[in-house]
């Protein structure tokens, strides 16, 4: 399992107050579909049109000539994004603390713009949290995977893109997804049981004080 990777303190689920009590009381879980978050407009918060691409290419400027003539073309630089049309399956994003996103404690520091998620969250064990998740949809027949998010920056690589991995805006999510297989390009919506014994809920304005102590994170 990857997370066993990286020492991972903490998940955060940050969203309404009315979904995140129903996640804390009900253990209700809403994977959205890979489409969804492609088409959505609100300024690179959950919308990230490059979600489900399957390709960058980005060629360097440059000149060049065609043989028997004298003329020199000149090409500015080019970004293309090769990806279908549509992309089946679905995702589960959380906030994962960890030393993956932060290599020192000391750094540890949760960025304002996740008050854009909602007024809500909720912190919790991730280990508990991935084998209710693991367990439910194994008994349901899903096929499906989890891990911690690469970034990248979309201006300089030139390689096949995974669904693990995404433009470096996004950075400041330290995202930790499920990936639902999915036929039918509709949300799923699944009861995971209360995490009323593994989750301490919060307003999003009260995340902010949070501290880790040295040995928590290292």
């Amino acid at each position: 399992s990857l997370v066993m990777n990286y020492n991972t303190k903490a998940f955060i689920k940050f969203g309404s107050e009315r979904n995140i009590l129903d996640l804390y009381t009900n253990g209700t879980v809403f994977l959205n579909t890979i489409q969804y978050f492609r088409d959505i407009e609100d300024g690179e918060l959950r919308g990230d049109k490059y979600e489900g691409v399957s390709e960058i290419i980005n060629s360097l400027p440059g000149t060049f000539k065609i043989k028997e003539s004298e003329q020199e073309f000149r090409f500015e630089k080019v970004h293309l994004r090769k990806s279908f049309k549509e992309i089946l399956g679905n995702i589960y994003s959380l906030y994962a603390i960890s030393d993956k996103g932060f290599q020192n404690y000391q750094d540890f520091k949760i960025d304002e713009r996740v008050n854009g998620f909602g007024s809500h969250c909720l912190v919790i064990d991730p280990k508990s949290f991935i084998n209710r998740m693991e367990k439910i949809l194994h008994n349901l027949g899903y096929s499906y995977n989890h891990g911690f998010v690469d970034y990248y920056d979309k201006e300089k690589i030139c390689k096949e893109v995974s669904l693990f991995e995404k433009p470096f805006e996004f950075e400041y999510q330290k995202e930790f997804r499920f990936y639902v297989e999915n036929e039918k390009i509709e949300p799923v919506k699944i009861q995971i049981g209360s995490l009323e014994n593994c989750a301490e809920l919060f307003s999003t304005k009260d995340i902010f004080t949070l501290q880790l102590k040295p040995k928590e994170l290292i």
